[in-house]
């Protein structure tokens, strides 16, 4: 697959996070609970593969550069893609969904920087 693929794929798989963590916080922070979220199971779905995609398309981007280490700004982005994933579990939590909703759009500003800056 060229670059320019494995980046539309990239730029799918981050959507789908964050439509399914905007979705999450949204419903935590209007006071729903995880029990009775009848689209728990739908968002999860979302999420996972949003993260699948950034994953799989992140290392074909980085095949296609020649780029066969870990340098400093993919563990930058490799931390993010953790935490993004661990956000699901803790959106749920009122509290820290307020921090959440500043958090994750700040952490993707983030991993674009450490992407076009490297």
């Amino acid at each position: 697959m060229s670059y320019e693929l494995y980046k539309v794929i990239h730029l799918v798989g981050l959507s789908l996070v964050v439509l399914s963590l905007g979705g999450i916080l949204l419903y935590t922070l209007n006071g729903g609970v995880k029990a009775s979220n009848s689209f728990r199971k739908g968002a999860m779905i979302t999420h996972g593969v949003g993260l699948l995609l950034l994953l799989v398309a992140g290392f074909g981007m980085l095949a296609r550069l020649g780029i066969h280490s870990f340098p400093g700004w993919i563990v930058g982005k490799l931390v993010i893609w953790a935490f993004l994933g661990a956000c699901v579990g803790l959106a749920y939590k009122k509290q820290l969904a307020k921090k959440l909703w500043v958090a994750v759009p700040v952490l993707v500003g983030v991993a674009a920087v450490l992407a076009i800056y490297k």
